[in-house]
């Protein structure tokens, strides 16, 4: 083996490991993506979710600002910013396995159906 390549041997082997580590890691990490539409006075969403990281998207299709909260296991009313009419917002939080109480915190849009119950079910080891 010449000079050259025992150089980029011990180079590039270093950066190969921790490549793999480093998409090992990140694969038990991974981040759950959910859409959640909003309108006049609705949410619109799955009922039943895995836990672990969860990136809610929230799409608002309806002609007034909504905004997205969540309490249960481990959070306490996080919540987004309000997103205004026909536009996205987003809010990562990570769920636990229970119940959650998802609501619209602006106004009195709860109280007119924009509430729903997320069953948050334990990770399955696979």
């Amino acid at each position: 083996m010449s000079k050259m390549s025992r150089l980029a041997l011990y180079v590039l082997a270093p950066v190969l490991l921790f490549s793999l580590a480093a998409a090992l890691r990140a694969e038990d990490k991974a981040v759950s993506v959910v859409e959640v539409h909003l309108s006049e006075y609705k949410i619109d969403m799955p009922e039943t979710l895995p836990a672990g990281p969860t990136n809610f998207i929230l799409i608002n299709e309806g002609g007034k600002s909504h905004s997205f909260k969540i309490e249960g296991p481990g959070l306490d009313g996080p919540f987004s910013a309000p997103v205004p009419s026909h536009t996205k917002g987003a809010l990562q939080v990570t769920l636990q396995a229970g119940e959650y109480k998802v609501t619209c915190p602006i106004g009195s849009h709860s109280a007119k159906g924009m509430t729903k119950t997320l069953t948050v079910t334990a990770k399955t080891e696979g």
